[in-house]
């Protein structure tokens, strides 16, 4: 590469943002810190929509292809589950996106590319890195290593592209140490994922409630995501006589079961399930949060913890991935074991009697600052900069 020449980054993703598809928020605001630092980018993905290939041009200037596949919106872990049939959508993925990744090589001219997730855009990295004859970076995001990982038959799969890539990123602490155990003892840097909260709003506003204690959580309703675990403590609060109201920002399959469950507890105002809100009306929530509170079954680092230390709200968190070690460590609040309603009421009734909650703030802007775009961006930068210097020298 050039002196002159701008560093070209092809960014592999399963999961980028569309209109109702949520998955990847945090890419887009990555793309535009890279950006920022003079770097072009590329990123390679699945259309969700239909069978065409579709192209667009992000604000920040990254150029996104979406190649056209059987699947549609279905995900390429439920394909996976579901028999010859799955087996057959997983090939045309490989497929497709490999000839899709080959014509980006001739037309964008890469120095490296990066794989979000070592499966599965690390199966199309490693091939197209090699036929490219470009290194490649990969970053795990915790359901490839820490679920697939479990699986004997993905396991050496994981640690073949662990060991290929030319440098390894994970979005937490634990994580990253078992990324480096799957590629032999090889260093994985942190690098978190976030995003920046825009501003568009919609109609919805949270209603008053003088006296109650006002929780927020982010998330899909989803059983890993715990949400069931609140609506329990919610319940023994209430029989307490503690004056709480939780808000449950986002949609699920778990919904119904919220609503039946709230209904048989006769919580009544004091649970609302507002759906997905967008970022304006996430901001304002934030602010006129109490606490906000992640009981996860199973987590690495959320993208709400890093927003709840950049709006400086308390926390309780359940104690898994590496929740309970940050909340420890800066001061944020409490941390509880996961699934476990009696022990959340208990800590949510002890930061309801906390004289002086400011405490638990002093510190959130050092944790924000770990968790930014902006960090991210700078850790990955200087190590894929150093990996295409490597490979220039050879």
């Amino acid at each position: 590469m050039s002196a002159a020449r701008r560093l070209r980054l092809l960014w592999i993703t399963s999961s980028f943002p569309q209109a109702g598809r949520p998955a990847g928020l945090f890419l887009p605001d990555l793309f535009a810190e890279l950006a920022r630092s003079g770097v072009e980018i590329a990123a390679l993905t699945q259309n969700p929509q239909g069978p065409d290939t579709a192209r667009e041009v992000l604000p920040c200037g990254a150029q996104v292809t979406r190649f056209g596949w059987s699947g549609g919106a279905q995900t390429l872990v439920s394909q996976a589950e579901a028999g010859l049939w799955g087996a057959l959508r997983v090939a045309d993925y490989l497929a497709r996106g490999l000839l899709a990744g080959r014509r980006l090589l001739e037309e964008f001219r890469p120095d490296c590319l990066v794989a979000e997730w070592l499966v599965p855009a690390g199966l199309l990295a490693l091939p197209l890195s090699r036929l490219g004859r470009i290194p490649f970076a990969a970053r795990a995001l915790g359901s490839d290593v820490l679920v697939l990982g479990k699986n004997p038959l993905l396991r050496p799969a994981l640690g073949w592209i662990a060991r290929s890539a030319g440098a390894l990123f994970a979005d937490g602490f634990e994580l990253a140490d078992e990324t480096s155990r799957l590629a032999g003892g090889r260093p994985c840097l942190f690098a978190a994922t976030a995003r920046v909260l825009g501003e568009a709003r919609s109609g919805f506003h949270l209603p008053a409630a003088a006296g109650s204690f006002s929780l927020l959580t982010l998330g899909r309703l989803h059983p890993s995501k715990g949400q069931d675990v609140l609506l329990e403590a919610l319940g023994l609060l209430a029989a307490r006589g503690r004056p709480t109201r939780a808000v449950l920002v986002g949609e699920g399959p778990l919904r119904a079961r919220l609503e039946r469950r709230a209904a048989e507890l006769g919580l009544g105002s004091r649970l609302l399930l507002p759906g997905v809100l967008p970022d304006g009306d996430v901001v304002d929530l934030l602010g006129q949060a109490d606490c906000v509170v992640i009981p996860s079954r199973s987590e690495s680092i959320p993208l709400v913890l890093g927003e709840a230390a950049r709006y400086g709200r308390p926390l309780v968190v359940s104690a898994v991935g590496d929740m309970a070690n940050l909340v420890r460590r800066f001061e944020l609040g409490y941390d509880v074991p996961a699934g476990e309603p009696s022990a959340l009421a208990d800590a949510i009734a002890r930061m309801q009697d906390e004289p002086v909650r400011a405490r638990f703030s002093r510190r959130a802007g050092e944790l924000a600052e770990l968790l930014s775009t902006r960090e991210a961006a700078r850790i990955m930068l200087s190590e894929i900069e150093a990996l295409v210097a490597r490979g220039a020298r050879r």
